[in-house]
């Protein structure tokens, strides 16, 4: 992915919400001092990718090559331009839908043909995070073969949101065994759910090879920008022995939940979920519509406080893939604001 930024002025008012408008007292306007214009360029790469720490791969259409999308960090108030190339090489139409844009979208999210490319701008006018996905017909697969991810849009007031320590992005998306039957698609006949395009992706515990930790240490306020790609499953994400300190839906601060036990994500939602972690505890995030969890399990080291590893796993479904040969995981970090 290509991304450069142009700074400009931009004089602007804007309305501070969350925390203020929810404790009664009076929103005050704040002026803003820049905006930029962020260029983001994007290839659809259909190809074949790994899935598990064994060398299973899955037939997969992406955006440049990565099993969910790049991340996309942007501000509130920014303009985005971007643009989508199709290779010849590709055998079908693939398009690009911004769950954070207000666009034209018969014109902005049409289908690009091989060896054809388009672009179009659109102002990000709200924070949060958001999905997006190929919109190409049919749409379903498209999304389930892995052209979909996550757009960040930090809000414009820095004290928005309270500093977080650590920030993970998570996608969750459904792996199908045959994924050119898109009747088992909306039959949802999925054989994984899993985080980050992997399965067992941030369980090491569960995987038999391979798997990656999170990390956060006791007192850390850790963020989760968590986006439910879907296509099918309802994800409802609860910390066992935790609760949720702040929950934004959408990750918008207008949006603000304290003390949330358990927040539904439904397909092509998405929130903020922020925990901070309590000394000498044992969490565990888990989906009731998934066999699936986080789990922070207690590291003791001697002469210094104990740290929280974070696990994820993400296995669900009728059996494993076929026998493929052991590699590494491609990580998807998340990237620092543009």
């Amino acid at each position: 992915m290509t991304v450069r930024t142009t700074r400009f002025r931009q004089s602007v008012i804007r309305t501070v919400l969350g925390l203020a408008a929810l404790s009664g007292l009076a929103m005050q306007p704040v002026e803003s001092a820049f905006a930029k214009v962020v260029e983001v360029s994007m290839t659809a790469v259909e190809t074949k990718l790994v899935i598990d720490g064994e060398g299973h791969t899955y037939d997969a259409w992406t955006f440049n090559g990565q099993f969910p999308g790049p991340v996309i960090r942007v501000q509130e108030g920014d303009e985005v331009v971007f643009s989508l190339t199709n290779p010849e090489t590709n055998g079908r139409p693939h398009s690009m839908d911004f769950h954070a844009a207000e666009t034209n979208f018969l014109e902005h999210y049409k289908e690009v043909r091989p060896g054809e490319s388009l672009q179009y701008r659109f102002k990000a006018k709200w924070p949060g995070v958001f999905a997006y996905h190929c919109g190409a017909s049919p749409m379903i697969q498209h999304i389930a073969r892995g052209m979909m991810g996550a757009i960040i849009v930090d809000p414009k007031d820095p004290k928005a949101m309270p500093k977080a320590d650590r920030e993970y992005v998570l996608v969750q998306s459904e792996l199908f065994k045959e994924p050119d039957d898109v009747d088992g698609m909306f039959d949802r006949k999925y054989q994984h759910v899993v985080f980050n395009g992997a399965v067992f992706r941030y369980d090491p515990v569960h995987s038999k090879a391979g798997g990656d930790f999170l990390d956060a240490k006791p007192g850390e306020r850790v963020r989760f920008y968590f986006v439910n790609a879907g296509p099918n499953n309802v994800s409802a994400v609860h910390p066992i022995a935790e609760i949720w300190d702040d929950v934004w839906e959408s990750g918008n601060p207008a949006n603000h939940t304290r003390g949330v036990q358990t927040q539904l994500i439904p397909p092509a939602g998405a929130a903020i979920l922020d925990m901070v972690l309590e000394p000498n505890a044992f969490h565990k995030l888990s989906g009731r519509y998934r066999k699936s969890a986080i789990k922070f399990a207690d590291l003791a080291l001697v002469g210094q406080l104990p740290t929280l590893k974070i696990v994820l796993g993400g296995s669900e479904g009728t059996g494993p893939f076929p026998q493929g040969k052991k590699v590494e995981f491609v990580k998807t970090p998340l990237p620092p604001p543009y």
